[in-house]
């Protein structure tokens, strides 16, 4: 239950602090350092880092499927990982979660379906995603450090190109995936092709600089999908291209009222918008020709069906070099994509 209340209480503290977008950088980067300050006495005003011995990883491919027939993964020697034809892709957790939550299931087995020369590793963070949430959003940063080393390792040792890697994260996993991108960009002087934001986490985030946070300009291609922008999410623009389902903050299917339960933070109502991120992407890898969505200024424009640019992308396209924002409708329970008239299934590849 103490969860519960801090997580409510931190939305609130979010809705007020998103004031702060009218604010300049030299107030972002106050209110930032504040925020630092604050993780670092709630973590006992010592700044140990995070030990990379403490995030698991585990790989999947298509001869290991089973979600109990995954490899381990040493970071010392990810030598399973050796593989320069593999499409290697990394998927990241938020808050309260861990290695056995449904999503990570649900979308290994749809990367793996889709293609089979894909790597699928999980990363499992939990013993740091358990913590509260101001101090677990503080060590986004550490594990976002020990992934994009992990990549630029077999990079320079293994030599698999950076064009075979795809980061994938889910809410304070959004925000990490931005930071690993970051550690690669800062350790080889290039960019990762490509990462996937799903509902980046809001809270803690709005309100920090550009460079401290999911950006557009951490990866050649940022691809950031919108649920429940405003309350867990991040609702402005973040990404190379943005996309915006049902306006991107409140979704069908999911009731407005929030009923707290002492048991768990996903068995709470109030999650349900943020989690529709990672069940629309799963069922957009899955079947890429159900999430056709148009560029448009807003979603009040989008409605009109009147005021959007004559452009359209989808949501589960693995190789769109598209820039802006795009909005579509989904349906209010699975599945969830809206196959359009006219809108031939892509094939993608990255």
């Amino acid at each position: 239950m103490h969860q519960i209340v801090q997580l409510l209480l931190i939305v609130g503290l979010f809705h007020y602090g998103r004031s702060a977008d009218l604010l300049g950088d030299d107030v972002r980067e106050d209110l930032f350092n504040i925020y630092t300050g604050a993780a670092l006495v709630e973590r006992g005003v010592t700044r140990e880092p995070v030990k990379p011995e403490n995030i698991n990883l585990y790989l999947y491919t298509k001869d290991n499927q089973a979600k109990d027939s995954y490899i381990p993964i040493d970071l010392n020697n990810p030598a399973p990982l050796n593989n320069p034809k593999a499409k290697i892709v990394f998927i990241i957790h938020g808050w309260l979660e861990h290695k056995d939550v449904s999503w990570y299931e649900d979308l290994k087995n749809a990367f793996l379906k889709r293609d089979s020369s894909y790597y699928v590793v999980q990363v499992d963070w939990n013993q740091y995603s358990h913590l509260g949430y101001l101090l677990s959003s503080y060590t986004t940063v550490d594990i976002g450090r020990i992934v994009g080393e992990l990549i630029v390792h077999l990079n320079k040792n293994y030599n698999i190109p950076l064009k075979n890697f795809l980061v994938v994260g889910h809410s304070l996993g959004g925000q990490i995936s931005g930071f690993v991108a970051k550690k690669v960009q800062e350790l080889t002087g290039q960019k990762l092709p490509r990462l996937v934001a799903l509902d980046p986490a809001g809270p803690f985030f709005t309100n920090r600089p550009e460079e401290e946070r999911l950006n557009k300009n951490d990866a050649d291609v940022v691809q950031v999908i919108h649920t429940n922008g405003g309350t867990f999410g991040f609702f402005d623009s973040c990404g190379t291209i943005d996309f915006y389902p049902n306006g991107g903050s409140f979704q069908p299917g999911c009731l407005r009222a929030a009923i707290p339960d002492p048991d768990g933070f996903h068995d709470i109502i109030i999650a349900c918008d943020h989690q529709r991120s990672w069940k629309y992407y799963v069922e957009a890898v899955a079947n890429p020709d159900r999430f056709k969505a148009r560029k448009c200024g807003s979603w009040a424009k989008y409605a009109t069906k009147y005021m959007c640019d004559d452009e359209y992308a989808n949501m589960g396209d693995l190789e769109t070099k598209q820039i802006g924002d795009f909005y579509l409708d989904t349906n209010s329970s699975p599945p969830y994509g809206v196959e359009k008239e006219g809108f031939s299934k892509l094939i993608n590849k990255f």
